[in-house]
């Protein structure tokens, strides 16, 4: 069953709303205020979006990069610190190679989520 507005769409009407029409309305040491809520809630928006896509890209990357692929996404993220305080890519090389390329997509996908400005979306 497809119903609309999902919560994604609700929170984009609700931050419009809030921009267009509450936002004039209140006093200049209120406005900062606002538009940190308003932010707040386009987070939350893509975080309903495309917070599960992430979690499948960061779950993907870790299980390859760990070689591990039935490790929850909680387990891979600690089992891949412990490796990291362990020193396993303490060395240059492809394992050091493949653990910055990782990192540098699950970062990408994080901050497409809290701050697709800085990735310049």
């Amino acid at each position: 069953m497809n119903i609309r507005p999902d919560a994604s769409e609700l929170l984009a009407i609700a931050r419009q709303t809030l921009l267009s029409e509450l936002l004039p309305q209140l006093p200049d040491s209120l406005r900062y205020k606002a538009l940190m809520v308003a932010n707040a809630v386009a987070i939350a928006g893509r975080e309903c979006r495309d917070g599960e896509r992430a979690d499948a890209v960061e779950a993907q990357l870790l299980a390859a990069l760990l070689d591990d692929s039935e490790a929850s996404l909680t387990d891979a993220r600690q089992a891949l610190c412990q490796a990291i305080r362990q020193g396993r890519f303490d060395e240059s090389g492809s394992d050091q190679d493949r653990l910055f390329l990782a990192l540098s997509a699950i970062t990408q996908a994080r901050l497409s989520i809290s701050n697709p400005k800085a990735l310049g979306q």
